[in-house]
């Protein structure tokens, strides 16, 4: 993509379309091969089987995120923030972590209350 006013007129010449679409019609030729090939296939090969063992889970919750879900998100409690909740961030998580020591604002708390539940 050209950004500014700049505008450029590549004509290409036979030679030159062909090489550099040869790559989209072998691309076109595969996908027509493949699909002719489905059509002979064993329509049981790919179907769903049997799970290995029965399953326990009755819901699941799937989280695509870029970079990563935080902590709130993955139900995972942190015990230190809520006990060092108001106070300024200390030295020792300042220095691995450039970002976080930019402000000086007050550690906040986890909204949420945490009760242990099942076997872990």
């Amino acid at each position: 993509m050209i950004f500014g006013s700049q505008v450029t007129d590549e004509i290409f010449s036979r030679r030159e379309l062909l090489l550099r679409g040869g790559a989209g019609f072998g691309a076109l030729a595969l996908s027509g091969m493949l699909a002719r090939d489905k059509a002979f296939a064993d329509a049981g090969s790919l179907a769903p089987g049997q799970a290995h063992f029965a399953p326990k889970a009755k819901n699941v919750i799937f989280l695509f995120m870029e970079g990563g879900p935080s902590h709130i998100d993955l139900f995972d409690p942190k015990p230190l923030l809520n006990k060092l909740a108001g106070q300024r961030m200390p030295e020792s998580f300042k220095r691995p972590i450039t970002a976080m020591g930019e402000t000086e604002s007050p550690l906040l708390a986890s909204p949420r209350t945490w009760k242990r539940h099942g076997q872990s």
